[in-house]
């Protein structure tokens, strides 16, 4: 399937900050995978991960490491 593009030739976002809160807004538990949003969201997990970490950094979420390369995501 072909990614859609704007007006300008870029490729337009297909996984927005707005949509990944959404998830955390419509969950029972605060707290997520990158896996999880990601098959939510049907995207890959390298897509949900890097919203999930600028949402870290802009202070939306926190971000728990819970084993050795395993990391949650807090809804706050």
């Amino acid at each position: 399937m072909e990614r859609e593009r704007d007006d300008s030739g870029q490729y337009t976002e297909q996984v927005t900050l707005e949509s990944v809160m959404s998830v955390f807004e419509n969950t029972d538990l605060p707290v997520l995978t990158a896996t999880e949003v990601a098959e939510e969201l049907d995207c890959s997990r390298a897509s949900a991960y890097n919203k999930l970490e600028e949402l870290v950094d802009r202070g939306a979420l926190h971000k728990k490491k819970v084993g050795a390369r395993a990391v949650v995501y807090i809804s706050m």
